[in-house]
C-alpha cells in the first residue's frame, strides 16, 4: 500500500513507511503544506462579474456577455485542502506554525523549534473511513474576447492542475498515521480487511472555449458555452487495497523500534512517470510540454438564465439599431448549469501496474530509509511483497467529473449573493481522478475598481464547514475558501488561499448624444373640459 506524501516539490510515499515517520512530517502530511500545490475552487472570486475568463471553469457560458471587451489573465495560484478525519487542535494556528512565529512557551530552550504533542492533532473516533483531497492548479497565461456585436465569446488558455484524493480508506490507517506505531493503543493488535484508494496526476490542460447568446427577449436572457480541452501527464500514480491485514509488534533487536506485519494483500500498485526522483525540474518541464506519456480529452458544458425585469433601462436604439449597455449588470437573478471535468487521459506503455493477490510479509525499521521518489518507493514495495515483475501497459484514467449549479441574485445596488453546489459524478472507489461535493453561499460586494465576498460552506462530501474571504482591486485578487484553517478557528480540518493577476480592458458605451441608455417616456397630457353648471 503506498499514499501520496507532499515534500517540498512533490510527495508520494508508502501508507506503511508513513507509520514510522517523525511526526513533524505527519504534519505536512495531513495538511498538504507546499507553495507548489495550487488550487482548483478560487470559490469567492469565480462568482464574479468581473472574473472574465477566470470563471469559465465554473461554466463556460459565463465567456460571453462579459463587462471586459478583452480580458487577459496573467497568473493565478493558490491551495485548497479538505480531509475528513483530523483537526488541527493545537493551542496556535497552523498560520503560526508555518510561519514559525509560535509563542516561546510552545517551543524548546533555545527557542529554535516547536515542542510537538500528540494531541495537538485530533483525529476522529467515528469510524468511518477517511477521506483526503488536494486539488490544486496555477492558471497559466489566458485570453477572453466578448464579442456584442455578434453575441459571442471566445477564450483560451492553460491551466497546471495537481489533483490528488486518498478515499474510502479506513480509519485504523488513519490512527496510524497520527499516533504512529509507538501508540500503546494499536501496538500488539491485529486489524483485519483493511482498505484504501489513492489517486495522483499534475497535468497540464489546454482549453479553448466558446459561447453564445441565445435569447435576447426583453426580461429573459440565455446564454451557453462549451469549452474543449486537451490533456497532457508525464505522472500519475495510483494505489488501491480492498483488503489487506496488519500487526503492529516490537521489534526484536530494537525494542523502541516496531515491525509492521501485513498479511492477505489484495491490491495494486500503478506507476506512470519519466521521472526516477524528485525534482521539481519534473513539474515546472512539463508545464511547457504539449505531449507526454499520458494524453487525452475532455470538456464542460454549460447554460446560464438571467431574469432582467428592468430591461428596457439598459436598451437604446442608434440608427435604427438596438444596443445594450455593456457596462452594467442587467439582471435581478441569472441561474447556471454546467457539467466540468467529463474527459479522460490515456498512459502509454511507460506505465507499470503490479498486482498483489494474498501476499505477506513484514516491514522492519530502516526497510525505506530516505524517501528518494516514488519509483524506489514502490520498488521496495515490490520486493517486501515478494513481486518483482510488474507488467507493462496502457490503461485510460477518468477526470473528476462533476455537476455544477449556481444562482446569483442582485439584492440591491452594489450587493449580492451567490450559491454555488458541486456535485461529484463518479465513484471513489477506482483508479482515476477523484473529486468531492459541497455547497457554498457566497455574499459579496461588487464594483468595477473593487469587489469583497465570503464564502460560507459546507465541504469534502458535506462533512466540513469552510469560511472564507476574498478580495480583489482591479486585476488583483488574493483569498482563501477556507480562512479557518489558518486561524485555528473550529478545531479545521483543511485550508485553502489563492491569488492572481490579471488584465481586464473594459467595454466602452456606444456614441450616442444620448446621456443614458433610457428615457422615460412623458407622462400623457390631457386638457380638462370644463362645464358650467346649470343654475337652479
Amino acid at each position: 500500500m503506498v499514499i501520496n506524501y507532499l515534500n517540498s516539490d512533490i510527495f508520494a510515499v508508502n501508507y506503511l513507511y508513513l507509520a514510522l515517520m517523525p511526526l513533524k512530517y505527519k504534519i505536512y502530511f495531513l495538511f498538504f503544506l507546499s507553495t507548489n500545490v495550487f488550487s482548483q475552487n478560487f470559490l469567492g472570486i469565480t462568482g464574479s462579474n468581473y472574473s472574465g475568463v477566470l470563471s469559465i471553469e465554473t461554466n463556460p457560458a459565463n465567456v460571453v456577455d462579459t463587462r471586459q471587451n478583452v480580458f487577459i489573465n496573467l497568473a493565478a495560484v493558490g491551495a485548497d485542502v479538505q480531509n475528513n478525519y483530523v483537526r488541527w487542535n493545537a493551542p496556535f494556528s497552523l498560520l503560526r506554525f508555518v510561519t514559525q512565529t509560535t509563542p516561546d512557551k510552545y517551543r524548546n530552550a533555545d527557542k529554535s523549534k516547536v515542542i510537538w504533542k500528540v494531541p495537538y492533532l485530533k483525529p476522529s473516533d467515528s469510524g468511518k473511513d477517511l477521506s483526503i483531497y488536494v486539488n490544486g492548479e496555477a492558471r497559466g497565461p489566458a485570453i477572453g474576447l466578448d464579442i456584442k456585436k455578434w453575441g459571442l465569446g471566445v477564450a483560451a488558455g492553460v491551466r497546471y492542475r495537481y489533483l490528488n484524493s486518498l478515499t474510502k480508506t479506513s480509519d485504523e490507517v488513519g490512527k496510524i498515521i497520527i499516533q504512529g506505531t509507538k501508540s500503546p493503543d494499536l501496538l500488539g493488535n491485529q486489524y483485519n480487511n483493511e482498505h484504501g484508494y489513492l489517486n495522483s496526476i499534475f497535468l497540464n490542460e489546454f482549453y479553448g472555449t466558446l459561447g453564445k447568446v441565445l435569447v435576447q427577449e426583453d426580461s429573459k436572457f440565455i446564454k451557453i458555452g462549451a469549452s474543449a480541452k486537451y490533456y497532457v501527464s508525464n505522472n500519475f500514480n495510483n494505489i488501491f487495497s480492498n483488503s489487506f491485514d496488519f500487526k503492529i509488534t516490537t521489534n526484536a533487536l530494537e525494542s523502541d523500534r516496531q515491525d509492521l506485519r501485513l498479511s492477505n494483500v489484495y491490491g495494486s500498485v500503478t506507476d506512470a512517470s519519466q521521472f526516477s526522483s524528485i525534482n521539481s525540474s519534473n513539474f515546472t518541464s512539463q508545464m511547457t510540454q504539449f505531449s507526454g506519456i499520458g494524453k487525452g480529452f475532455g470538456g464542460d458544458l454549460g447554460i446560464i438564465y438571467e431574469y432582467r425585469p428592468d430591461f428596457q433601462n439598459y436598451y437604446r436604439n442608434i440608427k435604427g439599431k438596438k444596443y445594450s449597455n455593456p457596462t452594467q449588470n442587467k439582471y435581478l437573478y441569472k441561474i447556471g448549469f454546467s457539467l466540468v471535468d467529463v474527459g479522460f487521459v490515456k498512459f502509454g506503455n511507460l506505465s507499470e501496474t503490479t498486482g498483489y493477490s494474498g501476499n505477506s510479509s513484514t516491514i522492519f525499521p530502516h526497510t525505506y530509509g530516505k524517501f528518494k521518489g516514488f519509483e524506489n518507493v514502490i520498488a521496495t514495495t515490490n520486493g517486501i511483497l515478494s513481486n518483482t515483475n510488474p507488467a507493462n501497459n496502457s490503461f485510460i484514467v477518468l477526470m473528476p467529473a462533476s455537476s455544477i449549479f449556481t444562482i446569483d441574485y442582485h439584492l440591491k445596488e452594489n450587493f449580492y449573493v451567490n450559491f454555488n453546489w458541486r456535485q461529484s459524478l463518479l465513484n471513489g472507489k477506482r483508479r482515476g481522478i477523484i473529486g468531492y461535493s459541497g455547497a457554498t453561499v457566497i455574499p459579496r460586494y461588487e464594483k468595477k475598481s473593487f469587489e469583497a465576498s465570503l464564502p460560507i460552506g459546507i465541504d469534502n462530501n458535506y462533512k466540513n464547514l469552510n469560511i472564507g474571504f476574498s478580495v480583489r482591486y482591479y486585476g488583483f485578487f488574493f483569498g482563501s475558501d477556507n480562512i479557518t484553517g489558518w486561524l485555528n478557528t473550529f478545531n479545521p480540518r483543511g485550508i485553502s488561499v489563492y491569488s492572481g493577476l490579471f488584465i481586464p480592458i473594459y467595454h466602452s458605451l456606444p456614441k450616442s448624444p444620448l446621456k443614458c441608455f433610457y428615457v422615460e417616456n412623458p407622462k400623457s397630457y390631457r386638457k380638462k373640459k370644463f362645464k358650467l353648471k346649470k343654475q337652479p
